[in-house]
């Protein structure tokens, strides 16, 4: 892997553990719809000046943005949902994980097996998401697997393979650059706002965006971080022929997370939440370099 897109996954990995610890903090399904928000009014109107200018992009990638929205859709409810009933030091690492762990598992199905750096990828990863729900090696429950949280944490999983899929594969079909990729990402978050925001009114949940000063500084502050972190990435993938190098070294994010989370929210079980953490990363880039 090349070190610009390498630098660029890093950088992206530490803002996107920074705008998940404002989610965290917020706990506010309208947080979401805030970020997009902010991001499309500031972002929409030059975005489509250059699209008429320049060289379009939209007859290229429409199919894949109305792909991206529902993803973030998805993945928008899950963290909401997931940070109100669980803790960070599980909802994150997990919900970064197991979208690297099921993509695996289905090139298994289509007999395209890892190579053996690749299963020991998934094995630690596996090790990492059964440590992680766990206070203690000796407080073991079935409890810890099956519960609400885990189902929100399955539904941001399943938003991200799908805003990933989509993400990716747009960044293959638009001009290399970053004024490209940050063209298609404010696109992107338009049609997120558009899918969440119908998703907030099929499930009857009141969309009120009044909120104090500093929930709108903190939702700025958030925007920013996640903008920049997620059009670093679309430059990644234009950037390295291999998507998957770009998704391992991103997974750095799950120990800088945990570490994060336990600093600020005093998050109990530290030791065996980052020791989980650190074997997710492992296996994760494990299974990216396979």
């Amino acid at each position: 892997m090349a070190l610009l897109p390498l630098l660029l996954a890093l950088i992206s990995a530490v803002l996107h553990v920074a705008w998940n610890i404002f989610a965290r903090s917020q706990r506010d399904a309208i947080f979401f719809l805030r970020l997009n928000l902010i991001s499309s009014v500031l972002g929409l109107v030059p975005a489509l000046i250059l699209e008429y200018q320049g060289s379009a992009i939209l007859p290229l990638v429409w199919p894949y943005l109305i792909l991206a929205g529902i993803g973030q859709a998805l993945y928008y409810i899950g963290l909401t949902n997931g940070y109100l009933s669980g803790t960070f030091t599980v909802v994150y690492p997990l919900s970064r994980a197991i979208p690297v762990l099921i993509i695996a598992l289905l090139d298994v199905t289509r007999n395209q097996s890892p190579s053996p750096m690749g299963w020991t990828g998934l094995i630690l990863i596996v090790i990492g998401c059964l440590l992680a729900p766990l206070t203690s090696m000796r407080n073991f429950s079935i409890n810890m697997y099956w519960n609400k949280t885990t189902v929100w944490i399955g539904v941001a999983a399943l938003g991200t393979i799908t805003y990933t899929a989509a993400d990716s594969a747009a960044a293959r079909l638009i001009h290399t650059g970053l004024e490209s990729a940050t063209r298609y990402h404010i696109i992107s978050l338009f049609f997120g706002l558009i899918a969440y925001w119908l998703t907030l009114y099929i499930c009857n949940t009141s969309v009120q965006l009044r909120a104090t000063g500093k929930d709108w500084w903190s939702a700025v502050a958030a925007t920013l971080a996640m903008f920049v972190s997620y059009t670093l990435v679309l430059w990644a993938y234009q950037l390295s022929p291999q998507s998957s190098y770009v998704v391992g070294v991103r997974q750095v994010s799950i120990v800088l997370g945990a570490v994060a989370a336990i600093v600020i929210f005093r998050e109990p079980a530290a030791r065996i939440r980052l020791l989980a953490a650190t074997i997710i990363t492992a296996g994760a880039i494990c299974l990216s370099l396979a």
